[in-house]
């Protein structure tokens, strides 16, 4: 039997006239009136008993509506289970940022996420049309309309270089001793970051010596080691080989800022409450 049968006999008997459950269900009377016959029809008994003054539920009527109130609110709760099961939001994680990530999903109880490797750029396009609920990535410049930002980290710029460079000896480095060495830096996003703690060198009237790109933050790890240079883009508490150290450097450089997108359109609350909560712990 079609369920719509059951909703308009709920209907009719709530309304007690077929006259104002055609006006509730948006249909007309007569419409309503042959889909009665033909669910009284298809039971093989009558459901309500007509008058002047309106309709009754018979006897037949109040058994049937009883049990079929329980299977339409079971049919119901079954249709909301599959769709929260079945709604898979998308996060997009700039490239350097699987520390960060991971700590996000710590914070998670419904495992209904895809992770999806994504530059900042694109992640705002995309939560902005729609096709991407939420992101990490590196603070903007700018924002567009109806995408929420948080900023959920701030990482102190350290300089990583190999534990056998002379100048590692020293424990503390100044932009000077930087700027005659190569600085190595990825070709993702995350360069955009990068310009901005260049602004220290240009402030002290320095020019940095640019080395060689990389496609991501692990290959910059790894020509890091490989003695192609230093690095300022990788933030502490990215992994590295026991080969290479964290430098503090002397002079304010801007940090490395994380921030949250979102649609504030979407379903995104768990997400939203759990960078809140990485934003108050970070």
């Amino acid at each position: 039997m079609d369920l719509r049968y059951v909703r308009y006999a709920l209907a009719i008997a709530r309304a007690g006239s077929l006259r104002r459950a055609a006006a509730a269900l948006h249909i007309s009377q007569p419409t309503l009136s042959e889909q009665l016959r033909a669910m009284e029809k298809e039971i093989g008994v009558e459901l309500f008993s007509r008058s002047s003054s309106g309709v009754r539920l018979t006897e037949a009527g109040e058994a049937f509506l009883a049990q079929a109130t329980v299977a339409v609110d079971a049919f119901e709760r079954a249709v909301t289970a599959a769709r929260s099961k079945g709604h898979v939001a998308r996060l997009g994680v700039a490239d350097g940022l699987t520390d960060v990530v991971a700590r996000l999903l710590s914070q998670l109880q419904n495992g209904n996420l895809r992770v999806a490797p994504m530059g900042t750029a694109e992640q705002l396009v995309s939560i902005a049309d729609g096709a991407l609920q939420a992101g990490l990535g590196y603070a903007p410049g700018s924002m567009p309309r109806g995408v929420g930002r948080m900023l959920v980290h701030r990482f102190p710029v350290h300089a990583l270089m190999p534990r056998s460079h002379p100048l590692a000896a020293a424990g503390t480095l100044s932009l000077a001793d930087l700027a005659s060495e190569p600085l190595v830096m990825p070709e993702s996003d995350a360069v955009a970051g990068a310009r901005r703690f260049l602004e220290g060198f240009v402030r002290h009237r320095l020019h940095p010596r640019l080395g060689p790109s990389a496609a991501t933050h692990d290959l910059v790890i790894d020509m890091v080691d490989s003695g192609a240079g230093y690095a300022l883009c990788v933030h502490e508490g990215t992994r590295i080989p026991d080969t290479l150290v964290f430098l503090p450097i002397k002079e304010e450089v801007p940090p490395l800022e994380v921030v949250f997108l979102w649609n504030r359109q979407a379903d995104v609350q768990e997400l939203v409450s759990a960078a809140r909560h990485l934003a108050r712990s970070g």
